[in-house]
């Protein structure tokens, strides 16, 4: 790994790193502000005024009373998938596969570091980067719980089901990091890096739409986290595995790809 490349990744994307920490963080502020300890009487209603369809692809249709599980459904059932997949679609890309197309990666094949360091460098500054991001917004959550509704938040499976999305999200990210190893353009890159998150979760989303579609929800990796259960002391072990295993994997695979292809220099 390549400290000086690293600290020249978090220079350049700083301030995409931190448009993201803002905007997650703000939506799980802002749900958690929703959250009516008394009642959930009048959100529900609300809720019923919209098409059922809309609500059940979004995840809205199962929501706990409590904090905990309210912020289960409203944030993690649906947004905490799709904010991270714009930010590390835009990173994986711009870390390898832009450098390649534009012809900047040359420069960096001039100095002394090796093609194989460079690239572990790039796929270690985006899991670091999630993970940096993850840890913000979970930092904020228990803030704005502690802040708001002092002992409400079940904190165990509020880590529990943050620490497995940050997982998922890692994961997915290096199928990403893969075909921007992998590809040499930027649109052959996109269309199977961003490609097959977005295919996940258009699955997910039609799953959720009613029982008919449920078999549609069960081809995507979306669906291995179920939040409110994971609420209700569901173990996450076997999918944190699993998603550890990909992540490893995928990052392996990535660097191998990288280190042998032929680069149009």
């Amino acid at each position: 790994m390549s400290l000086a490349l690293f600290r020249l990744d978090v220079k350049n994307n700083a301030t995409l790193l931190l448009i993201f920490c803002l905007v997650m963080s703000m939506y799980l502020g802002i749900i958690m502000y929703m959250f009516d300890p008394t009642s959930s009487a009048s959100l529900m209603e609300m809720m019923e005024t919209m098409p059922y369809e809309m609500v059940a692809a979004f995840g809205f249709n199962n929501i706990g009373g409590d904090l905990t599980g309210f912020i289960a459904g409203f944030y993690y059932g649906f947004l905490v998938f799709a904010f991270p997949m714009v930010y590390y679609i835009i990173l994986s890309n711009r870390l390898v596969c832009s450098m390649v197309d534009s012809g900047a990666f040359c420069c960096l094949l001039q100095t002394p570091t090796s093609r194989k360091k460079i690239i572990v460098t790039q796929g270690v500054y985006l899991l670091g980067s999630i993970a940096a991001l993850f840890s913000v917004v979970y930092l904020v959550g228990i803030y704005v719980a502690h802040s708001l509704f002092p002992g409400l938040l079940n904190v165990p499976a509020y880590t529990r089901l943050h620490l497995s999305a940050a997982l998922i999200t890692m994961a997915l990210a290096m199928i990403c990091f893969f075909y921007s190893c992998l590809f040499n353009e930027t649109k052959r890159s996109l269309a199977f890096g961003a490609g097959i998150p977005l295919a996940f979760l258009l699955l997910f989303m039609i799953g959720g739409v009613s029982e008919d579609a449920e078999s549609f929800k069960a081809l995507s990796l979306f669906s291995l986290l179920d939040a409110t259960a994971i609420v209700e002391n569901g173990s996450t072990a076997g999918i944190n595995i699993l998603f550890f295993s990909m992540i490893a994997i995928l990052f392996i695979a990535s660097v191998l790809v990288f280190d042998k292809k032929r680069l149009p220099l």
